[in-house]
């Protein structure tokens, strides 16, 4: 898959994003009850993209955006806090800042297509704990991960692609920043 990757300056802070549309790669994002998120993926192909555009940003520190098509879903950011910092302020900013860049490079990204099972037996609660910080309104999603928290929904995202599960089920360590609360795959959700 070929993605275009912007690189822009927003308040003296060189940003590196990627920017698709929601409904051009089958996921979309809904804010519900004013602090849940959920992420919505097609089928298994648009899961194992997910869990791809998860791995890149995890890889390259870069800034991911699905843009909504739709008033019912929220746009998405993905990053890592610790390397790029975001608030409402830096979105609203990239969101217009992109409407009138040019530049861009292209960055060839091959598809995960199966699930490392290796992940599942050095995976430990305690490691994954609160690595994930969402923060929520009606029009937007920061979803601030990180490295480690990008590496579990990388392989929370593939397991739910190769499985046929429609989304994790919830155990004693789920917290409301879960992948197995936000994450689910429409085609196999019972």
């Amino acid at each position: 898959m070929i993605l275009s990757r912007n690189e822009l300056r927003v308040n003296s802070v060189d940003i590196k994003i990627i920017h698709l549309h929601q409904q051009d790669i089958g996921v979309f994002v809904k804010e519900e009850m004013g602090s849940l998120v959920l992420i919505d993926a097609k089928d298994s192909p648009e899961m194992f993209l997910l869990s791809t555009l998860f791995k890149y940003c995890h890889d390259t520190d870069d800034v991911i955006y699905l843009q909504r098509e739709s008033t019912e879903n929220a746009d998405l950011f993905i990053f890592n806090g610790a390397v790029t910092p975001l608030n409402r302020k830096y979105v609203k900013e990239i969101k217009s800042t992109l409407k009138c860049s040019t530049l861009k490079e292209r960055i060839d990204l091959t598809i995960v297509s199966s699930e490392n099972e290796a992940f599942w037996d050095k995976w430990g609660s305690w490691k994954y704990e609160k690595q994930l910080r969402i923060v929520t309104s009606k029009d937007v999603v920061l979803l601030n991960s990180s490295r480690l928290g990008l590496e579990l929904l990388t392989h929370s995202c593939a397991h739910l692609a190769s499985s046929f599960a429609g989304h994790n089920h919830f155990d004693w360590y789920s917290t409301s920043n879960s992948p197995e609360l936000i994450i689910r795959n429409i085609a196999r959700n019972d």
